[in-house]
């Protein structure tokens, strides 16, 4: 039986950290393509195999709260990337965002808000075991996988640092040297979706395989341009994406005991990005439409380099280096204002960026099956970033926008003398990280039920950032509220004047050249340098009841590394402690498996970023409390139906906590900074942290003539959220409930067809059949893009989730 798990290990997981070396030369074709499944058990009940662990461990068997899914129950779900994951996984969502090209990742109520080059994602991400750093990392396409795992909570002890609310990992498929094989599909769908992606596995050798995989995912936008729109014919709409992604992964085996695998990943977006939509749309009104002066414009890409070395002198000593090197670069447009406020424009721009990471881990462990297990390593990784990010804001009269609507013409933001003009740009040429962990972990199992493990992780990071200005021009923020007859002095130097032209030098321009004379202004220093250590631990215990039912629990401390901000301000580090006990189990003969998670974690100095007077700022909350329960289940009545879904309960609420609510503020006429209180925010709820949320999906196979004919329906419910920006949850003066999404439900649809011989699959389906609007995020823009509104005047922009799609495909494997 030893032999035996170890080949399913190498069939589910090819590309785990901990490789199969001492069985590769048993392993057959069949065995590559067969599932796992109890005697007598329901077909398809397939025994998927994750590394959350640092071992190759059956999901049942982990004791930890990991939810896993292989490459066909992906495609079967439509899952293309991890926003269209979530529903999948207790916990988690994924909000996406326009003026970077990324998403801001929660679980449990836990994320970051910061998606620029000052932040740190909360849910660590990876692709192969190989860490990436820039959230824009987690948009890329999931295609041609073993399997995707997603293990929640803290997972500082093995993962590091800013593994806080958790870590996803993509395991891609690996070669094989037995035989040659491939796979390909097409989908098509409205919006004039189009995807196609194609794999193919060849034997070099008879120690050398090469496995080439590639796809290519594009649909027009579904933000229309309203009338006065300034967009050229032809222009892109907001939510049309256009990516595509390539990977080659070569196979060595040098000897039965040592191999080697090389992966080149290649991703590209070249989509619109996303536009704030109306938060508060007046009735009547198309939701998905905005005035738009800056068409959306994305040009981003992730270029990989990874390397695994693995040798296995003995059963008892398994060796494995990881390495990678990875170039992530970007330019985009972004309409910030969304034309919200029609005469107003603000347009963000990553004229540059180029983030070079590489990082190297050196892992050792023991034999799995071994009653005292042990693994230890080291782990190196570094950051560079270099990016400039300009703003541009511009206003005309509201003489010129009245006689434009009137006229049906197009809106022309481009100010005259004695109209409004700013800008700012954010020069970062060198900001650095530089990280080094040491890490170990120990298991003793006591008779056949009990282990107990306990593992340690030591963290040192080094921030800097040398010579980084940000540029103000003339000032920051100062514009002219619509109306307004007396101006300040600072709103009097950004109005044009006569003889500088139609545009003034207080607009940058894209690719405009910036110094003290064009800008009206000096730039401030963002210069820093911060250094931080810390120590994670782990201790848990495993009671194995009897085959199938598995109880754990643990105690585990994880923390987030301190943040450097604009003007050189650094934050305290994120830590928390986290107490969870788990039960898994299979029963009814593997026909039904359940697995319930409860946990309590405790947040200390909880790092935040929020946008306050039109500067994205990173801070430190006193504290947070996150608990909860998570169920998850898979069950087969018969041979034909299979019922599936996940539930959680949550509570996430802030502790003590003195802040400035920047909405309530403005409501009142007020300013955080100057005439706003802080107040005491104990007790708020924390964004994206439903009391109940719930996923059921139900499937039957039909039996025809010529193979099987199978419906699923798919539907997630989800209570009242709070998406604000910020901590303050409760409602906004004037403005009830506009920074929370009320209860909602959303209904997906499919029916596949496979014949009997399994040739291919075809399959039409709906996704967001009841085309459900739900808020994913919420700003409010006066504030955050600098509008010329009244002192007590508010204009919510919020990110929606998609709209309902539907498409068709085909499939199919040789």
């Amino acid at each position: 039986m030893k032999h035996a798990k170890k080949k399913v290990i190498c069939t589910l997981a090819p590309f785990a950290l901990i490789p199969c070396a001492a069985v590769l030369a048993q392993e057959t074709a069949a065995a590559q393509a067969a599932p796992v499944a109890a005697a007598g058990a329901p077909a398809d009940m397939e025994r998927i195999v994750v590394t959350a662990t640092r071992r190759n461990t059956f999901v049942q068997e982990t004791p930890l709260a990991v939810t896993a899914y292989n490459q066909d129950t992906l495609a079967n779900n439509q899952v293309k990337d991890l926003a269209s994951l979530t529903t999948m996984v207790p916990s988690l969502t994924v909000e996406q965002h326009g003026d970077s090209g990324g998403v801001h990742v929660y679980m449990r109520g836990v994320g970051s808000a910061n998606h620029t080059e000052l932040g740190d994602p909360a849910v660590a991400f990876y692709v192969d075991g190989i860490y990436s750093p820039r959230p824009q990392g987690a948009t890329a396409l999931m295609y041609d996988l073993s399997h995707v795992e997603v293990a929640r909570g803290p997972q500082g002890t093995l993962n590091g640092r800013n593994s806080t609310a958790g870590a996803v990992n993509l395991v891609s498929g690996a070669p094989v040297t037995e035989r040659i094989f491939g796979a390909g599909s097409i989908v098509a769908g409205d919006r004039h979706r189009l995807q196609t992606q194609g794999m193919i596995n060849i034997p070099l050798a008879d120690n050398v395989a090469l496995r080439v995989a590639a796809i290519k995912d594009s649909h027009d936008g579904y933000v229309d341009f309203r009338a006065g729109s300034n967009v050229l014919p032809g222009a892109k709409q907001y939510g049309a994406e256009d990516k595509m992604g390539a990977r080659a992964s070569l196979l060595w085996k040098f000897t039965p005991e040592l191999r080697a695998t090389l992966i080149a990943d290649y991703y590209k977006d070249q989509g619109a990005g996303n536009v704030y939509l109306a938060a508060e749309p007046a009735p009547g009104s198309a939701l998905r439409s905005a005035l738009i002066d800056s068409p959306g414009s994305l040009e981003q890409s992730i270029m990989t380099w990874k390397g695994k070395l693995n040798y296995r002198p003995s059963e008892a000593l398994d060796l494995t280096y990881l390495g990678s090197w990875s170039r992530y670069q970007r330019r985009n447009v972004n309409d910030a204002d969304a034309g919200l406020f029609p005469g107003f424009k603000s347009e963000n721009r990553t004229e540059w960026a180029k983030f070079d990471s590489y990082s190297h881990e050196f892992q050792a462990r023991s034999d799995s099956d071994a009653p005292f297990q042990w693994v230890a390593g080291v782990f190196l990784f570094g950051e560079k970033n270099k990016v400039r990010f300009d703003i541009d804001r511009s206003q005309v009269s509201q003489a010129t926008v009245d006689q434009d609507l009137a006229a049906g013409n197009v809106i022309f933001v481009r100010p005259t003398a004695g109209e409004y003009a700013s800008a700012m740009s954010f020069i970062q040429g060198n900001r650095q990280l530089k990280s080094r962990a040491v890490f170990g972990q120990v298991s003793q199992q006591l008779g056949d039920s009990i282990k107990l493990t306990a593992g340690a992780r030591y963290t040192k990071d080094h921030k800097f950032d040398i010579g980084g200005q940000n540029w103000a021009c003339p000032n920051w923020p100062a514009n002219t509220p619509r109306g307004t007859t007396v101006l300040t002095p600072d709103q009097l130097r950004q109005l044009v004047t006569p003889g500088t032209g139609l545009i003034n030098t207080h607009n940058i321009g894209p690719g405009g050249a910036i110094s003290a004379a064009a800008c009206g202004n000096t730039p401030g220093d963002n210069t820093a340098d911060l250094r931080y250590g810390q120590a994670t631990w782990l201790g848990r215990v495993e009671y194995k009841l009897r085959p199938g039912i598995l109880l754990f629990a643990s105690v585990t401390t994880g923390f987030h590394s301190p943040a450097i901000g604009d003007g050189g301000a650094t934050t305290k580090p994120e830590k928390l402690t986290s107490y969870e006990i788990g039960f898994k189990s299979d029963l009814l003969n593997r026909a039904l498996t359940l697995n319930i998670d409860a946990f309590h974690m405790k947040y200390k100095d909880k790092l935040e970023s929020q946008v306050v007077n039109s500067v994205l700022a990173n801070f430190n909350a006193a504290g947070a409390t996150v608990r909860g329960i998570e169920a998850e289940w898979t069950w087969r009545p018969t041979r034909s139906d299979r019922l599936s879904g996940n539930a959680t309960w949550l509570k996430a609420r802030y502790d003590d906590f003195l802040s400035c609510d920047v909405d309530s503020a403005r409501a009142n006429g007020q300013a955080c900074g100057s005439s706003a209180p802080n107040v005491n925010v104990g007790g708020s709820v924390m964004k994206h942290a439903p009391t109940f949320a719930t996923t059921l999906q139900y499937e039957h196979d039909f039996a025809t003539g010529g193979g099987m004919l199978t419906p699923r329906i798919s539907a997630h419910y989800e209570g009242e959220t709070f998406v604000g920006a910020g901590a303050f949850s409760s409602d906004v003066p004037g403005h009830a409930g506009v920074k929370k999404q009320k209860a909602y439900s959303t209904v997906d649809l499919s029916v596949r067809y496979q014949p009997a011989n399994k040739a291919y699959t075809a399959e039409v389906f709906v996704n967001n059949a009841t085309n459900k609007d739900v808020k994913l995020d919420v700003v409010e823009l006066c504030t955050d893009t600098g509008m010329p509104c009244q002192p007590r005047q508010q204009i919510y922009g919020a990110f929606y989730n998609a709209p309902r799609s539907l498409g068709a495909r085909l499939s199919m494997k040789f």
